[in-house]
């Protein structure tokens, strides 16, 4: 593997994350949470459907998400398709790939040109993958830590990723971090991104937690301004 940690990237330019998906087979709702120290993750990285969750990142290949969602919700699993995309891919080296699918099945994937520190882990119903962090213990964290959270999925996400950065994290600082999950009933919440900023994933619980709230309130407005409305007036969905 090449050694390219003594590089000085530019702010907002250079690849590099670390990243979860998940799958809460009880919620039946897939998830991912991404931060890196480039700008707007959420843009690329993160992408779930109802029958998947799939990252890509480093060198990223957005539409590698894309299409490994749509080939997972025609019934192909998640192995096969990221495997099918990256043998395609001449490029398939600097990417980094990884998912779940509804039938448990998992992916993980780090080319060899990936910046160092780079590496996945795979562990019940989660895959796990970093790179350019400061080692291993960064994506153990955030595996360890979500399987011992309980709760929501949602929380269970943002809480592996604090613990990723309590760890270490990438090793050039965060700059940007997503929330992305597909629920059965989509909420305000599952759908979040802070593009740039210098705590993004503290400033991504605190959107969370704000968010959460904004769509308790919401019912409560609407009535105070309307009168009586149907709840079809005040679920607005989530797009994806």
């Amino acid at each position: 593997m090449k050694e390219k940690t003594g590089r000085r990237w530019q702010r907002g330019t250079a690849p590099g994350t670390f990243s979860i998906a998940a799958y809460d087979p009880d919620a039946d709702s897939f998830g991912g949470a991404v931060t890196t120290g480039a700008v707007a993750v959420g843009a690329t990285c993160p992408h779930v459907s109802a029958n998947g969750a799939v990252m890509t990142q480093s060198w990223t290949k957005t539409a590698h998400g894309v299409h490994a969602l749509e080939l997972v919700d025609r019934g192909v699993g998640v192995a096969t398709a990221c495997n099918a995309l990256l043998d395609a891919d001449e490029y398939s080296s600097y990417r980094q790939l990884h998912g779940i699918d509804r039938d448990g099945e998992t992916f993980a994937f780090t080319g060899a040109d990936c910046v160092e520190w780079a590496g996945e882990t795979v562990g019940e119903n989660h895959t796990v993958a970093g790179n350019m962090l400061v080692g291993p213990e960064v994506i153990e964290a955030v595996s360890e830590t979500f399987t011992e959270t309980g709760g929501d999925l949602a929380d269970r996400l943002l809480a592996a990723l604090a613990a990723g950065a309590e760890a270490g994290g990438d090793k050039r600082g965060k700059v940007s971090g997503a929330l992305l999950v597909h629920a059965p009933e989509p909420k305000l919440y599952h759908n979040l991104r802070i593009d740039s900023a210098e705590t993004p994933i503290a400033d991504l619980r605190a959107l969370y937690e704000e968010t959460k709230q904004t769509v308790r309130d919401i019912p409560k407005e609407a009535e105070e301004m309307l009168g009586g409305v149907p709840d079809e007036i005040v679920d607005f969905g989530v797009k994806y």
